[in-house]
């Protein structure tokens, strides 16, 4: 077959065909990010812009460290308005965009960021109109966005994936509210917690407006803001209260965000995240709403929502980013360990295309480069069409 961009590449498996090659991408934390310029012998500054929400320390790898990969998919997105993620309180702790303090919690190599504070725990439905709420039409918002996604476009190779969102529904109600808070919610509280989802969702709608009108006709693939719904074990609620409580917003969500996209790029796809082990109602009900492919795929959860799961059941449907574990193989594994899972996972996931190789979450900076290394490799080396 004859080699393709990586932009074909990645396109051709998202329209459900079998492309040169299996396609892949990188997710990854700032910490990692530096690790990995570092090893491939690349410039590393003191700073990266905020990635693609302020609280998950995400950056957006960028052209360089993607063509030494090999990788095919390049992200961009918005800035937090007033183009300042966090603001340091006294303690050290910081201040989200939202109003959610967090501390920063150091581990090997890097660190994350901890709750401390939810800003709406005792909030009534009156105290939401007086909220500070981020404000999407900031002009820092899309400040440079249209100029970059335009380069890209024009200068690289790249498939190119757009977030807008910088929160989202049922996940930011999360951290407002608290996770033990909201839970409630759902029985006792349901005035607030579908006044909290509706005012979520305007925002998030905003979010994507603005991104869209920005560099919509740039992009390829418009990630909507993660929204985990699930542990490992199982569900964080009923199929019966997904249905009726959180569904109808990513329902509204993803038409009024497909509609915006279509108009600037009529085949776009939208992409939606969420750990943990979404079972079989979860993805109908997504898929019914309009997503069109679903990312992480977490490996180490319940049989029925593995990724070779999914691929059985949503394959003709539905395309999938992921599915390389990152809880065992690439921060303990060996590089023969990360090529075996990778040569694997294409067995799996690879048939008729639809499938595009990454972590299945973050890459973070415990994970040795030289498995990091190996994914990569892996995926050129065993990704061929057609899959044998």
């Amino acid at each position: 077959m004859e080699m393709m961009t990586s932009r074909e590449r990645v396109l051709t498996a998202l329209d459900h065909r079998e492309p040169d090659r299996v396609p892949a991408s990188i997710w990854c934390t700032v910490d990692a990010y530096k690790m990995i310029r570092k090893n491939l012998g690349l410039e590393v500054k003191d700073r990266y812009p905020v990635g693609s929400t302020t609280w998950t320390q995400d950056v957006s790898a960028e052209e360089d460290v993607v063509e030494k990969l090999g990788a095919d998919l390049i992200r961009i997105n918005v800035s937090p308005p007033g183009g300042v993620g966090f603001r340091e309180i006294e303690g050290g702790l910081l201040v989200d965009e939202w109003g959610v303090v967090r501390k920063r919690v150091e581990y090997k190599g890097g660190s994350y960021l901890d709750i401390v504070k939810y800003p709406l725990e005792n909030a009534t439905v009156r105290d939401l109109e007086d909220y500070p709420w981020p404000d999407p039409a900031d002009p820092a918002v899309t400040d440079g966005l249209m100029e970059r996604a335009q380069w890209l476009r024009k200068n690289t190779p790249f498939a190119i994936l757009l977030q807008c969102g910088r929160g989202g529904i049922f996940e930011q109600a999360k951290y407002l509210r608290g996770y033990a808070k909201i839970f409630e919610d759902f029985v006792g509280e349901e005035e607030f917690i579908r006044a909290l989802f509706n005012k979520l969702l305007q925002i998030e709608k905003e979010f994507n407006r603005v991104g869209l009108e920005a560099a919509g006709e740039f992009v390829d693939v418009v990630r909507m803001s993660p929204e985990d719904l699930a542990s490992e074990n199982q569900t964080f609620c009923s199929p019966s209260m997904f249905k009726q409580i959180i569904l109808p917003y990513y329902r509204e969500s993803f038409d009024y965000t497909k509609t915006l996209f279509h108009r600037k790029n009529p085949n776009g796809k939208i992409q939606f995240h969420s750990c943990g082990a979404v079972s079989y109602p979860f993805m109908e009900g997504l898929l019914e709403a309009g997503m069109d492919v679903y990312d992480a795929c977490e490996v180490k959860v319940k049989e029925e929502s593995r990724p070779v799961s999914f691929k059985q059941k949503f394959g003709e449907r539905l395309s999938f980013l992921g599915a390389i574990d990152v809880q065992w193989t690439l921060p303990f594994g060996k590089p023969e360990d990360v090529r075996n899972e990778v040569r694997e996972r294409i067995k799996e996931m690879a048939s008729g295309g639809g499938y595009i190789l990454s972590s299945s979450h973050r890459i973070t900076p415990d994970m040795p480069f030289e498995n990091i290394a190996a994914m990569y490799e892996a995926v050129r080396e065993f990704g061929k069409y057609p899959i044998r």
